[in-house]
């Protein structure tokens, strides 16, 4: 049976959830060749030597994890680092380097834990290894790879499918939900009480929000492009409309939002809809707080694409979330509102449109969002000239 070197590194003064940790590799100690890390010195020497899997627990002080994890795919990119903790989420751990999250409470399964880790990262690096085959294996291969990509269309167009329907099903009771909270504000009279209808309203339209980027995200997969005309003008008031929600008594939605210049051209309406609604949705959901939100819209025809901008004056995004704003789930803290789909699905319907999207921003000045897309069609003209 192989073993596998793995360096557990905990802090100098071990506490008691630390011995439990070893004492879980002990049934399996044919299978893990454990090797303790307490301290600065042992660590900077270890890592200098290679680690090949390194377990880090109970918040040692000489090293804060993502330093170590740094550190450690500056030395070889094939380590793997998993990280125990109760403090961070899988998303916040896995986009500051660690490859695994393990909670406290698990501990006691940490080695069968690792153990699948490790054979499924045994797995990819075998699938980008080239592997020379004789024609009639190479042959037989194909087929079964043919038949084994009709049954990943076949479960992925019913995954599709369920969960576009699931979403629609659940979206119908939280609309019932809210109409019986509108009612409930209409008769009570007590502050008391209006507060925490309107946080239960909160509460159900972020629901309601995750359920809609879920609907779109199935829809932007499984739907073909439809081609037609679009006037931004029309589409820009029907996504100011729907972000009533957001309103406060200080602003409307539809009297911060400026479309700077009116085309219509020929695209998927549908998904023009899905891009501009999340980013005005943020714009405004992020407004900075000394300050009424203002979001300007430009459309620009270049040549064979046209440019669409949507600038704001909110909060800004940190340049060090810059790169990361557009990965799945990603947030630029624990406490942003969203699910941390809305910027990952804008990416991937731009990218169903063979467009591309960028973005500059500063923090307390705004943020400025440009989506390039291809133009399909002579149509595309001022709306004045139609």
């Amino acid at each position: 049976m192989q073993s596998y070197p793995l360096h557990l590194i905990i802090p100098e003064e071990e506490s008691t959830g630390v011995e439990q940790l070893k004492q879980a590799f002990i049934p399996l100690n044919g299978a893990f060749r454990l090797s303790i890390v307490n301290s600065n010195l042992q660590l900077n020497h270890q890592i200098e030597s290679g680690i090949r899997i390194a377990v880090y627990a109970g918040n040692p002080t000489y090293m804060s994890w993502q330093e170590c994890a740094r550190q450690l795919r500056q030395q070889s990119q094939e380590s793997i680092f998993i990280l125990i903790s109760d403090e961070e989420s899988t998303t916040s751990a896995v986009t500051q380097g660690a490859d695994l999250l393990v909670h406290s409470r698990e501990t006691h399964q940490l080695p069968q834990i690792i153990g699948a880790f490790i054979k499924r990262h045994q797995v990819k690096v075998l699938m980008a290894m080239p592997v020379q085959l004789d024609p009639v294996e190479e042959l037989d291969n194909l087929t079964q790879l043919q038949e084994k990509n009709k049954e990943l269309e076949k479960i992925n167009f019913e995954l599709d499918r369920f969960v576009y329907s699931a979403s629609h099903d659940l979206r119908s009771p939280l609309t019932s939900v809210l109409g019986l909270l509108n009612l409930m504000r209409e008769e009570v009279k007590e502050a008391g009480t209006i507060h925490l209808v309107s946080l239960m309203e909160e509460s159900i339209l972020k629901l309601d929000n995750t359920i809609r980027d879920i609907v779109a995200y199935s829809r932007n997969n499984r739907t073909e492009i439809n081609f037609e005309p679009v006037s931004l003008q029309a589409l820009v008031n029907d996504i100011s409309s729907n972000l009533r929600y957001l309103e406060t008594g200080d602003f409307k939605v539809a009297e911060q939002i400026h479309l700077l210049d009116e085309y219509v051209f020929l695209s998927d309406r549908n998904r023009l809809q899905i891009i501009l609604n999340n980013l005005l949705a943020n714009a405004i959901r992020y407004r900075h707080p000394a300050r009424k939100p203002e979001v300007q819209i430009g459309v620009l025809l270049k040549g064979q694409v046209v440019e669409i901008t949507v600038s704001d004056n909110g909060q800004g995004i940190n340049e060090k979330h810059l790169g990361k704003i557009f990965e799945m789930f990603y947030r630029t803290s624990d406490t942003s509102a969203g699910s941390g789909l809305g910027l990952y699905i804008v990416k991937e319907t731009v990218k169903k449109l063979n467009g591309m999207i960028e973005v500059k921003s500063q923090v307390n000045e705004g943020s400025i969002f440009t989506i390039t897309l291809p133009l399909i069609h002579q149509l595309n003209r001022k709306s004045g000239e139609l």
